[in-house]
């Protein structure tokens, strides 16, 4: 092969691999995905969500005002000369919960440190409070009357009932005024003039008593024989 040939060929194999090189060094990359903060004018749907701050229900729960009746007394929702006289409404004696009764635990307590026995002085000293219930009933003639209920026997009998008219009222007290004589089968010598009554909610009565104190009472539904 003549000289010049050999020239020409090795000058154009030198320049193949150099615009080879060349084309290998030029080539674009892959982009990699980028994390990056979009731009603070990026449309918002092309924007990471953000957690949003959760709302404390249960601190705003808790800020409140408690609730009135969370102690189970709250002023009665009708007026008192209204609610008492409520139709088929009876209200039992609570002898623990009143004043006697309470005082009569105290001192049976002291004196009795045996179980049974401290049970047969509470029912003694329960036996002495005449009074399983009372009503407040108004009759068809609009005549009202209270009436108290007393065992005696087995049976239970009216053991007071005197006449009464509606006195100065508030949210959760009222004052009646009796009048006339007490028609019970065991009536009081001496009818006192007022009757004062506090009704804490709905559900109860106390009734001021001038022998026994504040002498609490629970509203129940009973059919009874006026």
């Amino acid at each position: 092969m003549p000289q010049s040939v050999r020239v020409l060929t090795s000058t154009l194999a030198l320049l193949g691999s150099l615009s080879a090189c060349a084309a290998t060094a030029v080539a674009p990359t892959e982009p990699k995905a980028s994390h990056a903060e979009p731009p603070a004018g990026a449309p918002a749907e092309k924007q990471a969500a953000k957690p949003q701050p959760k709302s404390d229900d249960t601190s705003a729960a808790s800020s409140e005002a408690p609730d009135p009746r969370a102690d189970g007394l709250r002023k009665a929702s009708r007026p008192p000369a209204e609610l008492i006289t409520g139709p088929n409404l009876v209200y039992v004696f609570n002898f623990k919960e009143s004043e006697v009764g309470q005082a009569a635990k105290e001192h049976c307590a002291e004196q009795n440190q045996d179980p049974g026995a401290l049970g047969a002085c509470l029912e003694k000293a329960r036996s002495k409070v005449p009074v399983e219930l009372i009503r407040f009933i108004k009759e068809p003639t609009g005549e009202l009357w209270w009436v108290t209920y007393n065992r005696y026997k087995g049976n239970l009998l009216k053991w007071h009932r005197v006449q009464f008219q509606p006195g100065p009222a508030g949210d959760d007290r009222i004052t009646l005024n009796l009048i006339g004589a007490d028609k019970g089968i065991a009536p009081m010598a001496r009818v006192p003039r007022h009757l004062e009554i506090e009704l804490p909610n709905d559900y109860s009565i106390v009734v001021k008593d001038p022998d026994n104190g504040s002498m609490f009472y629970d509203a129940k539904i009973g059919t009874m024989e006026d």
